[in-house]
């Protein structure tokens, strides 16, 4: 074994030791401030208290997405069979009177969002069903809301943003600079359509491409016209991707009520025939922990060596491929931060740094 290899085996040892450190201490950090946090918070402004009646509490929070990323960690983003497993235990449960879905979301995959939205419109049906949004609640965002009986905003919430983004990486520049060839054998006009991201689109490619984005707006503006009781042109003039305050879109009939989380809480109490004056407890469905086999597979993700690294990075990046119900500019600037939320991708970024 020469000298090189043996440092490229140091080195990969190296970067398991780091990154199991830095899980470790950053989990450990995490959980002494969310227990710090809940020993501040007052049991009876949640309406904890010696609540009978339980109203369950379903975040959806960050860039919506079908599946688990390999490099992700469990807490990044939705996952949209995650959140709908989640619905489905608040609707098969009959010991909750009803459903707060508490939004914080961009956007990001169309099918992921509309499979969202049909299981809440199920949910909606056998108990009342509020939607109660945070920062963000913007298309993909706003997809899951209207699928409940009402929808609360802040004063500052960013939503509305009807419209969808499809399209694919045009990666030819950078394939030349790393050096990367790629060669593509296909049978059928199309059949490279999405694999072939060394070069653009041709004006047909880019037309198929355009109908696609065209007929998941419209299905997103209709089912949108529908939830909303709105005539469809009605919708149309409040749509087109443009993206609207709470207090603006509130006036322009997209959201029900403005108030935080304890207005949406009063609405539910309202909808259930709760009294307002009787406590309830809030159940928040929370998400299982990530298993030692899930976090190790990250690690080994990370650790492959920089051409497979770098090969996951962009397709994961080119993932949106598909039609995404995402807020302009949301993409690149989630990727950004996905690197100081994320142990493994921070890492990954370090190590191919020092190459």
């Amino acid at each position: 074994m020469n000298d090189r290899v043996l440092i490229r085996i140091l080195m990969h040892v190296l970067v398991i030791h780091k990154l199991m450190h830095r899980i470790l201490m950053q989990s450990f950090s995490n959980v002494t401030n969310h227990a710090q946090q809940i020993l501040r918070v007052r049991n009876w402004t949640l309406g904890l208290t010696g609540g009978r009646d339980l109203i369950a509490i379903i975040r959806a929070s960050g860039s919506i997405s079908r599946v688990k990323s390999p490099l992700s960690l469990s807490g990044s983003g939705i996952i949209g069979e995650q959140l709908i497993e989640k619905i489905r235990r608040a609707r098969e449960s009959k010991k909750y009177k009803a459903a707060i879905i508490r939004i914080d979301s961009p956007g990001g995959d169309a099918l992921a969002s509309d499979l969202m939205w049909r299981e809440i419109r199920l949910l909606a049906e056998s108990k009342p069903v509020i939607a109660s949004m945070s920062d963000v609640a913007a298309s993909g965002g706003y997809y899951m809301a209207m699928a409940a009986d009402a929808i609360v905003a802040e004063n500052l919430t960013l939503t509305g943003s009807i419209g969808v983004v499809t399209g694919k990486f045009s990666l030819g520049k950078l394939y030349e600079k790393i050096g990367f060839n790629k060669e593509i054998i296909s049978r059928g006009k199309y059949a490279e359509l999405l694999a072939a991201d060394q070069r653009p689109l041709r004006p047909d490619e880019a037309e198929l491409f355009a109908k696609s984005a065209q007929n998941a707006y419209e299905q997103f503006r209709d089912k949108a016209a529908f939830s909303r009781s709105m005539p469809v042109d009605k919708m149309e003039e409040v749509a087109q991707g443009r993206v609207w305050t709470g207090q603006d879109a509130a006036s322009r009939g997209l959201v029900d009520a403005i108030g935080g989380f304890s207005r949406a809480v009063a609405i539910a109490k309202q909808k259930a025939n709760i009294p307002q004056d009787r406590q309830v407890m809030l159940v928040e469905l929370s998400r299982p922990s990530p298993t030692l086999p899930e976090i190790l597979s990250g690690i080994g993700s990370s650790v492959v060596g920089a051409e497979r690294t770098l090969k996951e990075l962009l397709q994961d990046l080119a993932f949106s491929e598909g039609v995404q119900a995402r807020m302009d500019g949301i993409l690149f600037q989630g990727l950004e931060e996905a690197s100081y939320d994320n142990p493994i991708l921070t890492l990954i970024k370090d190590y191919l740094g020092s190459l």
